[in-house]
């Protein structure tokens, strides 16, 4: 067993770019390093950045207007010039525009905090998809040098007994087949590595990531997972669940939207003034100063802005709708998720008891064919047997953290983490 994983271990060691530094990580680690320095991250934080500058924007007030006007000629007699400052004034609208703003930014955090979720749950498929793939390495490692142990004990046979060609053939072509199944094995963990290391997505690639456990064959962290009633499932939910979150961000936004339709019908407003003159040209004697003041008012006369009101509450109608709908969706998508995590993981105890069952069929076998007990195609069954024992429990739990995955992606938190949340 030693022998194997130290095969094992060189194999994984040169399996990855030779000008590349090979660092192992635990699953902690490696979605840790994911939430500080994944490039395409980094670059949605910046969306708060954009929302942060959206909402002064909508707080800003409105520039004062210059005007002015010089007259001419004839038309100067009895009137002034004038010159002076208007400044516009929104009356129960400026508010309304910030507090939506506020309410989008919500919607932009709790939609990084989903990406980030979303990420680790990524980061976790990727770190098992490495384990399970060394698995089959190590399977097919094993089967190599079974196959070729049987090789070798076919040729130690007599050449006169009656099935000594026979069993040379076959154990050689069993060995040759091995090997390539082994190399395909090899380039599938080569892949799952590479694809582990785009999904951390980080600024510096000449370091190469892999997992830090050899196998899905012994006791590991990541498989140690409570199981909680559904009524908990559910309930943590409709707490994490950033899909809700946003939805409520989106109704709240949708509220202020309404209203700020209804507010275009209050008239804004322009108060200003300045100096107003008149010279001696004008008046024939002497210059006369003055001074102007003037409002103008918006009044929302031939357009009532209807259509702006009536989308408004449209548009929160069915972001109410589509929350309601999502939320029904969401429990039976959680229950779906609960069964298969339940019977995966019964299913995956079972297989457990399995494989230390066909792996003293298998000892048994080889040492009666050895002994000249037993035929190598006897053994050979009983190895094929063992080999689909060992596919099955690999697969067994692949397809129960598979389960926990999508539970724990659903439900928007994991059941993993050692604080008490419910």
């Amino acid at each position: 067993m030693k022998k194997l994983i130290i095969l094992l271990l060189t194999f994984i060691c040169v399996s990855l770019p030779s000008n590349a530094v090979v660092e192992r990580i635990s699953l902690d680690e490696a979605v840790d390093i994911a939430l500080k320095n994944n490039l395409e991250l980094q670059a949605r934080m910046k969306d708060l950045e954009i929302a942060k500058q959206d909402i002064k924007a909508a707080n800003a007030l409105k520039n004062p207007e210059f005007q002015s006007n010089f007259l001419f000629g004839k038309v100067t007699r009895g009137n002034s010039s004038q010159f002076g400052l208007y400044l516009p004034i929104e009356i129960a609208k400026r508010g309304l525009r910030k507090k939506t703003a506020e309410a989008q930014m919500k919607v932009i955090e709790n939609s990084l905090k989903e990406y980030r979720h979303t990420l680790k749950v990524d980061v976790m498929r990727a770190y098992f998809k490495i384990l399970y793939l060394k698995s089959v390495v190590m399977i097919m490692n094993q089967r190599e040098n079974l196959f070729e142990d049987m090789k070798k004990e076919a040729l130690k046979h007599p050449k006169s007994s009656q099935n000594y060609k026979l069993e040379v053939l076959q154990s050689d072509i069993k060995y040759k087949k091995q090997l390539i199944e082994l190399n395909k094995a090899k380039a599938n963990l080569l892949a799952a590595q590479f694809n582990f290391n785009k999904v951390l997505n980080l600024e510096n690639s000449e370091i190469m990531y892999d997992a830090q456990e050899t196998s899905l064959f012994g006791d590991l962290e990541i498989l140690d997972i409570q199981m909680p009633s559904y009524d908990q499932i559910e309930k943590l939910a409709m707490v994490f669940s950033y899909a809700l979150r946003i939805t409520d961000n989106y109704i709240e936004k949708s509220e202020y939207e309404v209203k700020s339709a209804e507010h275009k019908r209050i008239p804004d407003v322009k108060i200003g003034g300045g100096y107003a003159y008149q010279t001696k040209h004008q008046t024939g004697d002497i210059a006369l100063p003055g001074a102007f003041v003037g409002a103008n008012v918006d009044v929302p006369i031939l357009y009532s802005y209807r259509p702006e009101i009536n989308r408004a509450k449209f548009v929160l109608e069915k972001t109410k709708m589509d929350k309601i709908a999502y939320e029904n969706k969401l429990k039976l998508i959680l229950k779906e998720n609960y069964n298969d995590f339940k019977y995966a993981r019964e299913n995956a105890g079972y297989y457990k008891e399995i494989l230390n069952e066909s792996e003293e069929i298998l000892k048994m076998s080889y040492e009666r064919y050895k002994s000249g007990k037993a035929p190598l195609i006897n053994l050979m069954v009983n190895e094929n047997a063992h080999q689909q024992v060992l596919n099955e429990y690999i697969d067994s739990i692949n397809i129960y953290y598979q389960a926990y995955l999508d539970l724990m992606y659903n439900m928007g938190h994991d059941l993993m983490l050692k604080e008490d949340v419910l």
